[in-house]
């Protein structure tokens, strides 16, 4: 077999970009494929086989590597950004803001995602400038596409030793770039800030909420798009997009794109057996929304941050220290960890069924359909109740899913 990723593995590819990172010869391209993910590809007749993509590849390597670390043994802090306003358009307590305003401070890049409104995508950009900041700001519930920021960051930390970098992913692209790294011997140039991961919906359930989204606006060229508006609170789940001097808001019990989304409805295939996002971490820090009831009465953002390192853990309180962020009190981990998804996931014979429907039809609603057809009698009861709340206000719905918030992502 060629001593690349071409090879079959047991694991799915989850487009994390490590292998077309460190490719010395380019062979290797991230394209969304038929069904809707971000995958790896490689030009065979490019490839020299010199097997560097599989040494940085988690299909081929146990993801709790000799670097990762319990997020049991980290620091754990509850942290908000200190400028009301960052807390406002960021989707949780804007941590990742303030981090990366920090490192651009100190001359170095910040490397994150990035909605591309041309196509429709999200892509990670490196950025060097304040002005340009706030295109990283707040999540974007689809897959990136991190081949050629990562890139362009090793090329340039091997060229200037003395450029540090921070870099935010999903657990799997932190985890691989972890790799690529230690590989080059430039992991100590790079503060890796991962966010807790739900898993990745496919493109073509992205194209179809574009679909609709773009009926109501009149155009599918947005002037700007915010996959999680605080209409209410933290706690609401609103997809706002604005064009044409229009405004629309989808929340999370009306749109497709969300029901889908929390369902686990399709994820991509490597989502449904991914290590990375669970209690092992190759990360400096893990952030996300401090779910529970420790700030469930809270209405504008409270992050929840694992210092995983001593690098993580210093920056962390070199923000606290300077004021840019404000701490509040926390427990354990356990408690925290209680209210995120970081278990497995059920159905996933009923879920390969549907993708090969997907596959098959080359379209989404059918394989959704399909696949709440299988459902068990109480999960198809609990989406019936989600979809029935839509009859209420939205600002009543989202008091009640505040009472529940250590349960909304389970």
């Amino acid at each position: 077999m060629p001593n690349n990723i071409s090879e079959k593995a047991e694991k799915a590819c989850s487009g994390c970009g490590a292998c077309s990172s460190i490719c010395p010869e380019n062979a290797i391209q991230l394209k969304i494929d038929d069904i809707g993910f971000v995958t790896a590809s490689v030009n065979e007749s490019v490839c020299i086989d010199c097997g560097l993509c599989k040494k940085v590849c988690y299909r081929f390597n146990d993801i709790a590597s000799e670097s990762a670390v319990s997020l049991y043994d980290s620091s754990l802090f509850a942290l908000q950004s200190s400028n009301g306003d960052i807390v406002k358009k960021c989707s949780s307590g804007g941590v990742a803001h303030a981090i990366a305003e920090e490192v651009l401070a100190q001359g170095g890049a910040a490397v994150g995602v990035a909605y591309r409104y041309e196509d429709n995508t999200a892509i990670h950009r490196i950025i060097e400038n304040a002005e340009e900041l706030s295109e990283l700001d707040g999540s974007k519930y689809i897959q990136s596409n991190p081949h050629d920021a990562f890139a362009e960051a090793v090329k340039q930390a091997l060229s200037d030793h003395t450029k540090q970098f921070a870099v935010f992913g999903t657990p799997c692209q932190i985890a691989g770039l972890n790799k690529v790294l230690r590989q080059k011997k430039i992991r100590e140039q790079f503060l890796l800030t991962e966010i807790f991961c739900h898993g990745v919906p496919s493109y073509l359930l992205w194209e179809n909420e574009v679909e609709r989204i773009s009926k109501k606006l009149g155009t599918n060229h947005f002037d700007s798009l915010v996959f999680r508006f605080k209409r209410y609170d933290w706690h609401s789940y609103y997809l706002r997009a604005e064009a044409n001097g229009k405004t629309f808001y989808g929340a999370r019990e009306r749109e497709l794109f969300w029901q889908v989304y929390f369902e686990n409805i399709l994820l991509g295939d490597a989502c449904y057996s991914c290590e990375a996002r669970k209690e092992k971490s190759c990360a400096d820090l893990r952030i996300g929304d401090f779910w529970g009831r420790r700030f469930q009465d809270r209405t504008d953002g409270v992050s929840a941050v694992f210092a995983c390192t001593e690098m993580g853990k210093a920056f962390i309180n070199h923000l606290i220290d300077r004021e840019k962020l404000t701490r509040f009190e926390c427990s354990d981990a356990a408690e925290m960890l209680s209210a995120q998804n970081m278990g497995g996931y059920q159905n996933i014979e009923l879920h390969t069924r549907a993708k090969n429907k997907l596959r098959n039809t080359s379209d989404i609603i059918v394989a959704v359909r399909y696949y709440r057809s299988y459902l068990p009698l109480k999960q198809k009861m609990k989406r019936y109740v989600l979809s029935a709340s839509n009859l209420l206000p939205g600002g009543i719905r989202t008091k009640l899913r505040k009472v529940n918030s250590g349960h909304q992502l389970k």
